[in-house]
């Protein structure tokens, strides 16, 4: 496993700091049924995710993404196909083409934060995780929604586009994602540290909502920020960690660059 991070960081630092071009990073294979939903329409809305979400893959590629329907998704499985191709679950049952796009995005963004080199909460930080991909997958909505404005997968489908725009609008709104008023996140924090180590999914994932509606913003205006995902879960190999030397990890890894944003991160959620 540490040889495995020194040698993603090493390919990291190789790689220019700028937004690629979109290059099929990843190749999706869809499987199973997909309820009312054509699977090679399925495939086109996932095509344009992956599409979107290019220019924060800081140019790395992960060939071949097996995507299937099933419900025991939203998941990206540790364990990898015959061929070592990546496995997504997601659950959606038909033409919802926002929902699949937030569900998939969400996933890609495991991926892209080395999910597999810190598997099964070892950290007891991985609900950081699931909050920054919650984020990400919000913030994919949007450039979805601009994305099929100008450039749908077929014409037809530009009326679409305003439809992710809302689904992101109607989740970001949930009172559940709402910190308490008079309440700063550092505070919020120190009350659920104990629930959120020990279940990065805890409270149904709403805990892992209300951080991502914190974090959203810092990304949102500098978008290119999130090429940072990249350079997650690359810390040493020591297990057990709290917050602080989970995202010290995280600054101390990505280029000089982009450290300002960790260290914001770092100020709102334990330092504020």
């Amino acid at each position: 496993m540490r040889y495995l991070k020194a040698l993603l960081l090493v390919l990291l630092t190789c790689l220019p700091l700028q937004l690629w071009a979109f290059t099929a990073p990843a190749q999706v294979q869809v499987e199973s049924e997909w309820g009312e939903a054509n699977p090679d329409d399925v495939k086109a809305v996932l095509n344009s995710v992956i599409e979107v979400i290019s220019p924060y893959m800081a140019g790395r590629t992960f060939g071949n993404v097996i995507v299937r329907n099933d419900k025991s998704g939203p998941i990206a499985l540790y364990e990898k196909s015959s061929n070592d191709e990546y496995i997504v679950m997601l659950n959606v049952g038909g033409r919802y083409w926002a929902q699949l796009a937030y569900q998939f995005s969400h996933e890609m963004c495991h991926l892209i934060s080395n999910y597999d080199l810190a598997p099964n909460n070892i950290t007891h930080q991985q609900w950081f995780e699931e909050s920054l991909c919650e984020a990400f997958s919000l913030f994919a909505l949007e450039k979805m929604a601009q994305h099929w404005e100008a450039n749908p997968p077929y014409p037809h489908w530009q009326e679409y586009a305003p439809k992710f725009r809302e689904y992101q609008q109607d989740m970001f709104k949930q009172t559940h994602r709402q910190l308490p008023k008079s309440m700063k996140l550092p505070k919020w924090y120190q009350a659920y540290a104990k629930t959120l180590s020990a279940d990065p999914y805890a409270q149904d994932r709403d805990l892992n909502e209300l951080v991502a509606n914190q974090l959203l913003p810092i990304f949102a205006a500098k978008p290119e920020t999130w090429i940072t995902l990249n350079y997650l879960n690359l810390g040493e190999d020591s297990g057990d960690k709290t917050l602080d030397k989970y995202l010290t990890d995280w600054e101390n890894n990505v280029p000089s660059t982009w450290q300002p944003t960790i260290q914001e991160i770092k100020q709102i959620l334990i330092k504020s």
